[in-house]
């Protein structure tokens, strides 16, 4: 199969793969917003921010390091399987004994037993990394279209009859772990690779080289992303959380997950052509100028017509998330221009000017 061939089938599958579970969660997410109240959603919102955390913790930049690799052995995805794996298990013991610490933080006791069990999520992660990069890197999203369908339904439809039967913010914890744990399990049981019992320094010194700077970067960003949950959490209340989770989830379904298609496809495409400049220069511009103009017309129309659809779609007393909405779409019109220039830098190996740029944006932003 051609480069152009693979681009496009990968792409198609992509697609696939990311609005059918796109759908299947949007779905649920507006049937559970009608059943349960913004105080629950915004309760799992305020610890976003330390399973994020952890989980770029986890992921170290490996992924993106395998990636890239041309010439990746069964030695190195077997020491970054391993190396996730000991990562996970110690983040959820971290996460584990330090509930109590955050509950007291956001003077929410219950948080104390959801923390404690979503940090599951950690050691799930830890052991699905490695499949997923490796048929990413096969540009074979065929396989993981059909996992993300069966996982986002069932987790889906388990969550739904949850809360009809009052089980409140719970309903959100088991939807997240089902999710990802039938995800995991369905990845061992079709993609067929299986770790070594190796370790090797050489190969995990290589993969860090270029990691760690992306772990950086990552964490930064991460947690830039993610400090709007703690500090609405802690100063305001759960509920004003649940309506800022509940608009920023809106704003990312154009934005981040026509992003999400597209950078998960042409990183690995083009990072087999990265020594071929004029060609990489070409199908970038290709790509920015397509993604952009399409994400610009979509933002644009959601901000348009955020409160009709609030008040259609979860109810009139989600319509304080209308004006959080209609100022994150201003937001979500450049995010794929910023995500999509710091994929190029990546598949140029510049991790270093990745990191950069992080702490140059972060400094200017904060203030």
């Amino acid at each position: 199969m051609s480069l152009k061939q693979k681009t496009v089938s990968g792409l198609l599958w992509s697609f696939i793969d990311q609005f059918a579970n796109l759908g299947i969660t949007f779905i649920a997410g507006i049937i559970l917003a009608r059943l349960l109240s913004p105080r629950e959603f915004g309760l799992i919102g305020m610890i976003t921010v330390f399973i994020a955390v952890s989980e770029s913790f986890i992921n170290s930049g490996f992924s993106s390091a395998l990636i890239r690799k041309k010439d990746c052995t069964d030695t190195d995805f077997s020491t970054v399987f391993y190396f996730n794996l000991v990562a996970g298990i110690l983040f959820f013991f971290i996460l584990f004994f330090s509930a109590p610490a955050i509950a007291g933080f956001f003077d929410e006791p219950q948080l104390e037993a959801i923390v404690q069990v979503l940090g599951i999520i950690l050691i799930i992660d830890s052991l699905t990394l490695i499949q997923r990069t490796i048929l990413t890197k096969r540009i074979d999203f065929k396989l993981q279209a059909r996992i993300s369908v069966i996982a986002s339904l069932g987790s889906g439809i388990v969550a739904i009859v949850m809360a009809f039967n009052g089980f409140g913010v719970w309903s959100l914890v088991a939807q997240r772990l089902l999710r990802q744990g039938l995800n995991s399990f369905f990845l061992w049981l079709w993609n067929r690779w299986r770790p070594l019992w190796v370790f090797s320094k050489q190969s995990f010194k290589e993969l860090f080289g270029f990691g760690s700077k992306l772990l950086i970067s990552g964490l930064i960003d991460t947690i830039y992303r993610n400090i709007y949950y703690l500090v609405i959490g802690k100063y305001f209340s759960a509920q004003e959380l649940g309506y800022y989770t509940r608009a920023e989830g809106f704003k990312n379904l154009p934005s981040q997950n026509l992003n999400s298609i597209v950078s998960r496809v042409t990183y690995p495409v083009l990072s087999s052509i990265q020594d071929d400049i004029p060609r990489l220069r070409n199908n970038y511009q290709k790509l920015i100028r397509s993604v952009m103009f399409i994400t610009f017309i979509l933002m644009l129309g959601m901000a348009a017509v955020a409160e009709p659809m609030i008040h259609t779609l979860i109810g009139a007393k989600w319509e304080p998330a209308i004006i959080y909405l209609q100022m994150l779409c201003f937001v979500g019109m450049m995010y794929p221009l910023h995500a999509l220039n710091l994929n190029m830098l990546q598949v140029q190996g510049r991790s270093d000017l990745f990191l950069k740029l992080e702490i140059i944006k972060k400094l200017i932003a904060i203030p």
